[in-house]
């Protein structure tokens, strides 16, 4: 009897293709998975019967609802999608989530299967990466740790293997500069014709995008205070009003300084919803183009005065440490930095400044 004759492959790539199904989704559908082989059909059937035992022996084990087969390239840029994409700014996302998901994560861990990288694979791609800042690192281990924790909730994967890791970097740290209380002065005197939005930062501690959202309602002159409501931060579509970070929206007294630095930029009429610092049609300007006219400000006065160049974050973290230098203590400081919690205001602030430490060294109290 002649033997049967084998049947071709089912797939234009020719491989053999069998397709089960596995589940149904939250709608009810059916979930197929296919199994293939570039032997026969049969054997593609093999693998997955091989594939429904082995399900069985998880089930029985308490493991049985964990995916073997996703990918880390493909969880992490669901991930992406999901979890980050829609509830930051398009400057976070771009520069804190998807450039290190993207550039760092993905070509390491790639092709390999969530369920199969462990803690030493992690510690693994650490010691490719000591090159690089504290800070790039710890947003790497951000992401991982979001990126297994939901593979974790979404039965990916049984463990976080980044959960215990620990991370080392090469490069000096680079420490926060801020200004004296003598430098304060100065560039607030420099800043006054040039731009007064230095003065504004140094006066309240505000955060980029809050400063850029303030308009003239959050303003009172009366009350001589300032009313923190939202925050100007990029978006596909432009600038755009979103909530204060970590949802701090607070009031604070205004200095003398600010109310009259404001009270000069005022225009007359000004309408109670028009933006303190727009752009000529009015609209909010663009975070990284304001930091970028701050930068060349920053330049031409170190070229001109001398004075150290800070970014709106050292401007802003001046002020946190000027209150501290006069005795506020670090729960006042949180309010009005709009700190998340009392922990970061104290791990930025509860120190010695150098100058402080020397001045008690050098001039202590006589008894």
């Amino acid at each position: 009897m002649p033997r049967p004759k084998k049947k071709a492959p089912n797939r234009a790539d020719g491989l053999y293709e069998v397709k089960i199904t596995v589940g149904k989704d939250i709608q009810g559908k059916l979930i197929r998975q296919s199994f293939y082989s570039n032997i026969s059909k049969e054997d593609a059937r093999k693998k997955a019967d091989a594939w429904k035992v082995e399900q069985e022996i998880a089930r029985r084990i308490g493991d049985a609802f964990i995916s073997r087969d996703v990918t880390f390239e493909k969880w992490a840029r669901r991930w992406l999608e999901v979890y980050k994409k829609p509830h930051v700014d398009e400057n976070t996302y771009r520069l804190s989530y998807e450039n290190t998901v993207e550039k760092h994560l993905i070509p390491f861990f790639g092709h390999a299967k969530l369920y199969n990288i462990k803690p030493m694979d992690v510690a693994a791609f650490y010691a490719t990466k000591t090159e690089l800042s504290e800070s790039m690192l710890k947003k790497m281990q951000m992401c991982l740790n979001g990126i297994f924790l939901s593979a974790i909730d979404n039965d990916l994967c049984a463990k976080n293997p980044a959960r215990e890791t620990k991370f080392s970097t090469e490069q000096e740290k680079r420490v926060k500069q801020v200004y004296t209380s003598e430098q304060i002065g100065t560039i607030e005197i420099y800043a006054a014709g040039r731009m007064p939005d230095i003065i504004v930062l140094l006066e309240t501690g505000l955060r980029r995008g809050e400063l850029l959202g303030l308009k003239w309602g959050d303003i009172s002159f009366e009350k001589r205070s300032l009313s923190v409501r939202r925050s100007i931060a990029l978006s596909k579509e432009g600038p755009k009003e979103r909530p204060p970070k970590w949802n701090s929206y607070r009031t604070n007294p205004l200095s003398s300084l600010a109310l009259d630095t404001l009270a000069q930029i005022k225009p007359s009429p000004a309408p109670l919803d028009a933006y303190i610092f727009p752009l000529e049609n009015g609209r909010p300007q663009n975070p990284n183009t304001w930091s970028q006219k701050l930068q060349r400000v920053m330049t031409e006065m170190n070229a001109a005065i001398g004075l150290p160049m800070l970014t709106a974050h050292e401007l802003r973290h001046t002020y946190g440490t000027e209150l501290r230098r006069r005795g506020v203590d670090i729960y006042t400081i949180q309010k009005v930095m709009g700190h998340k919690d009392i922990k970061m205001t104290s791990e930025i602030y509860v120190h010695n400044e150098l100058e402080a430490l020397r001045k008690a060294v050098e001039d202590p109290q006589k008894g």
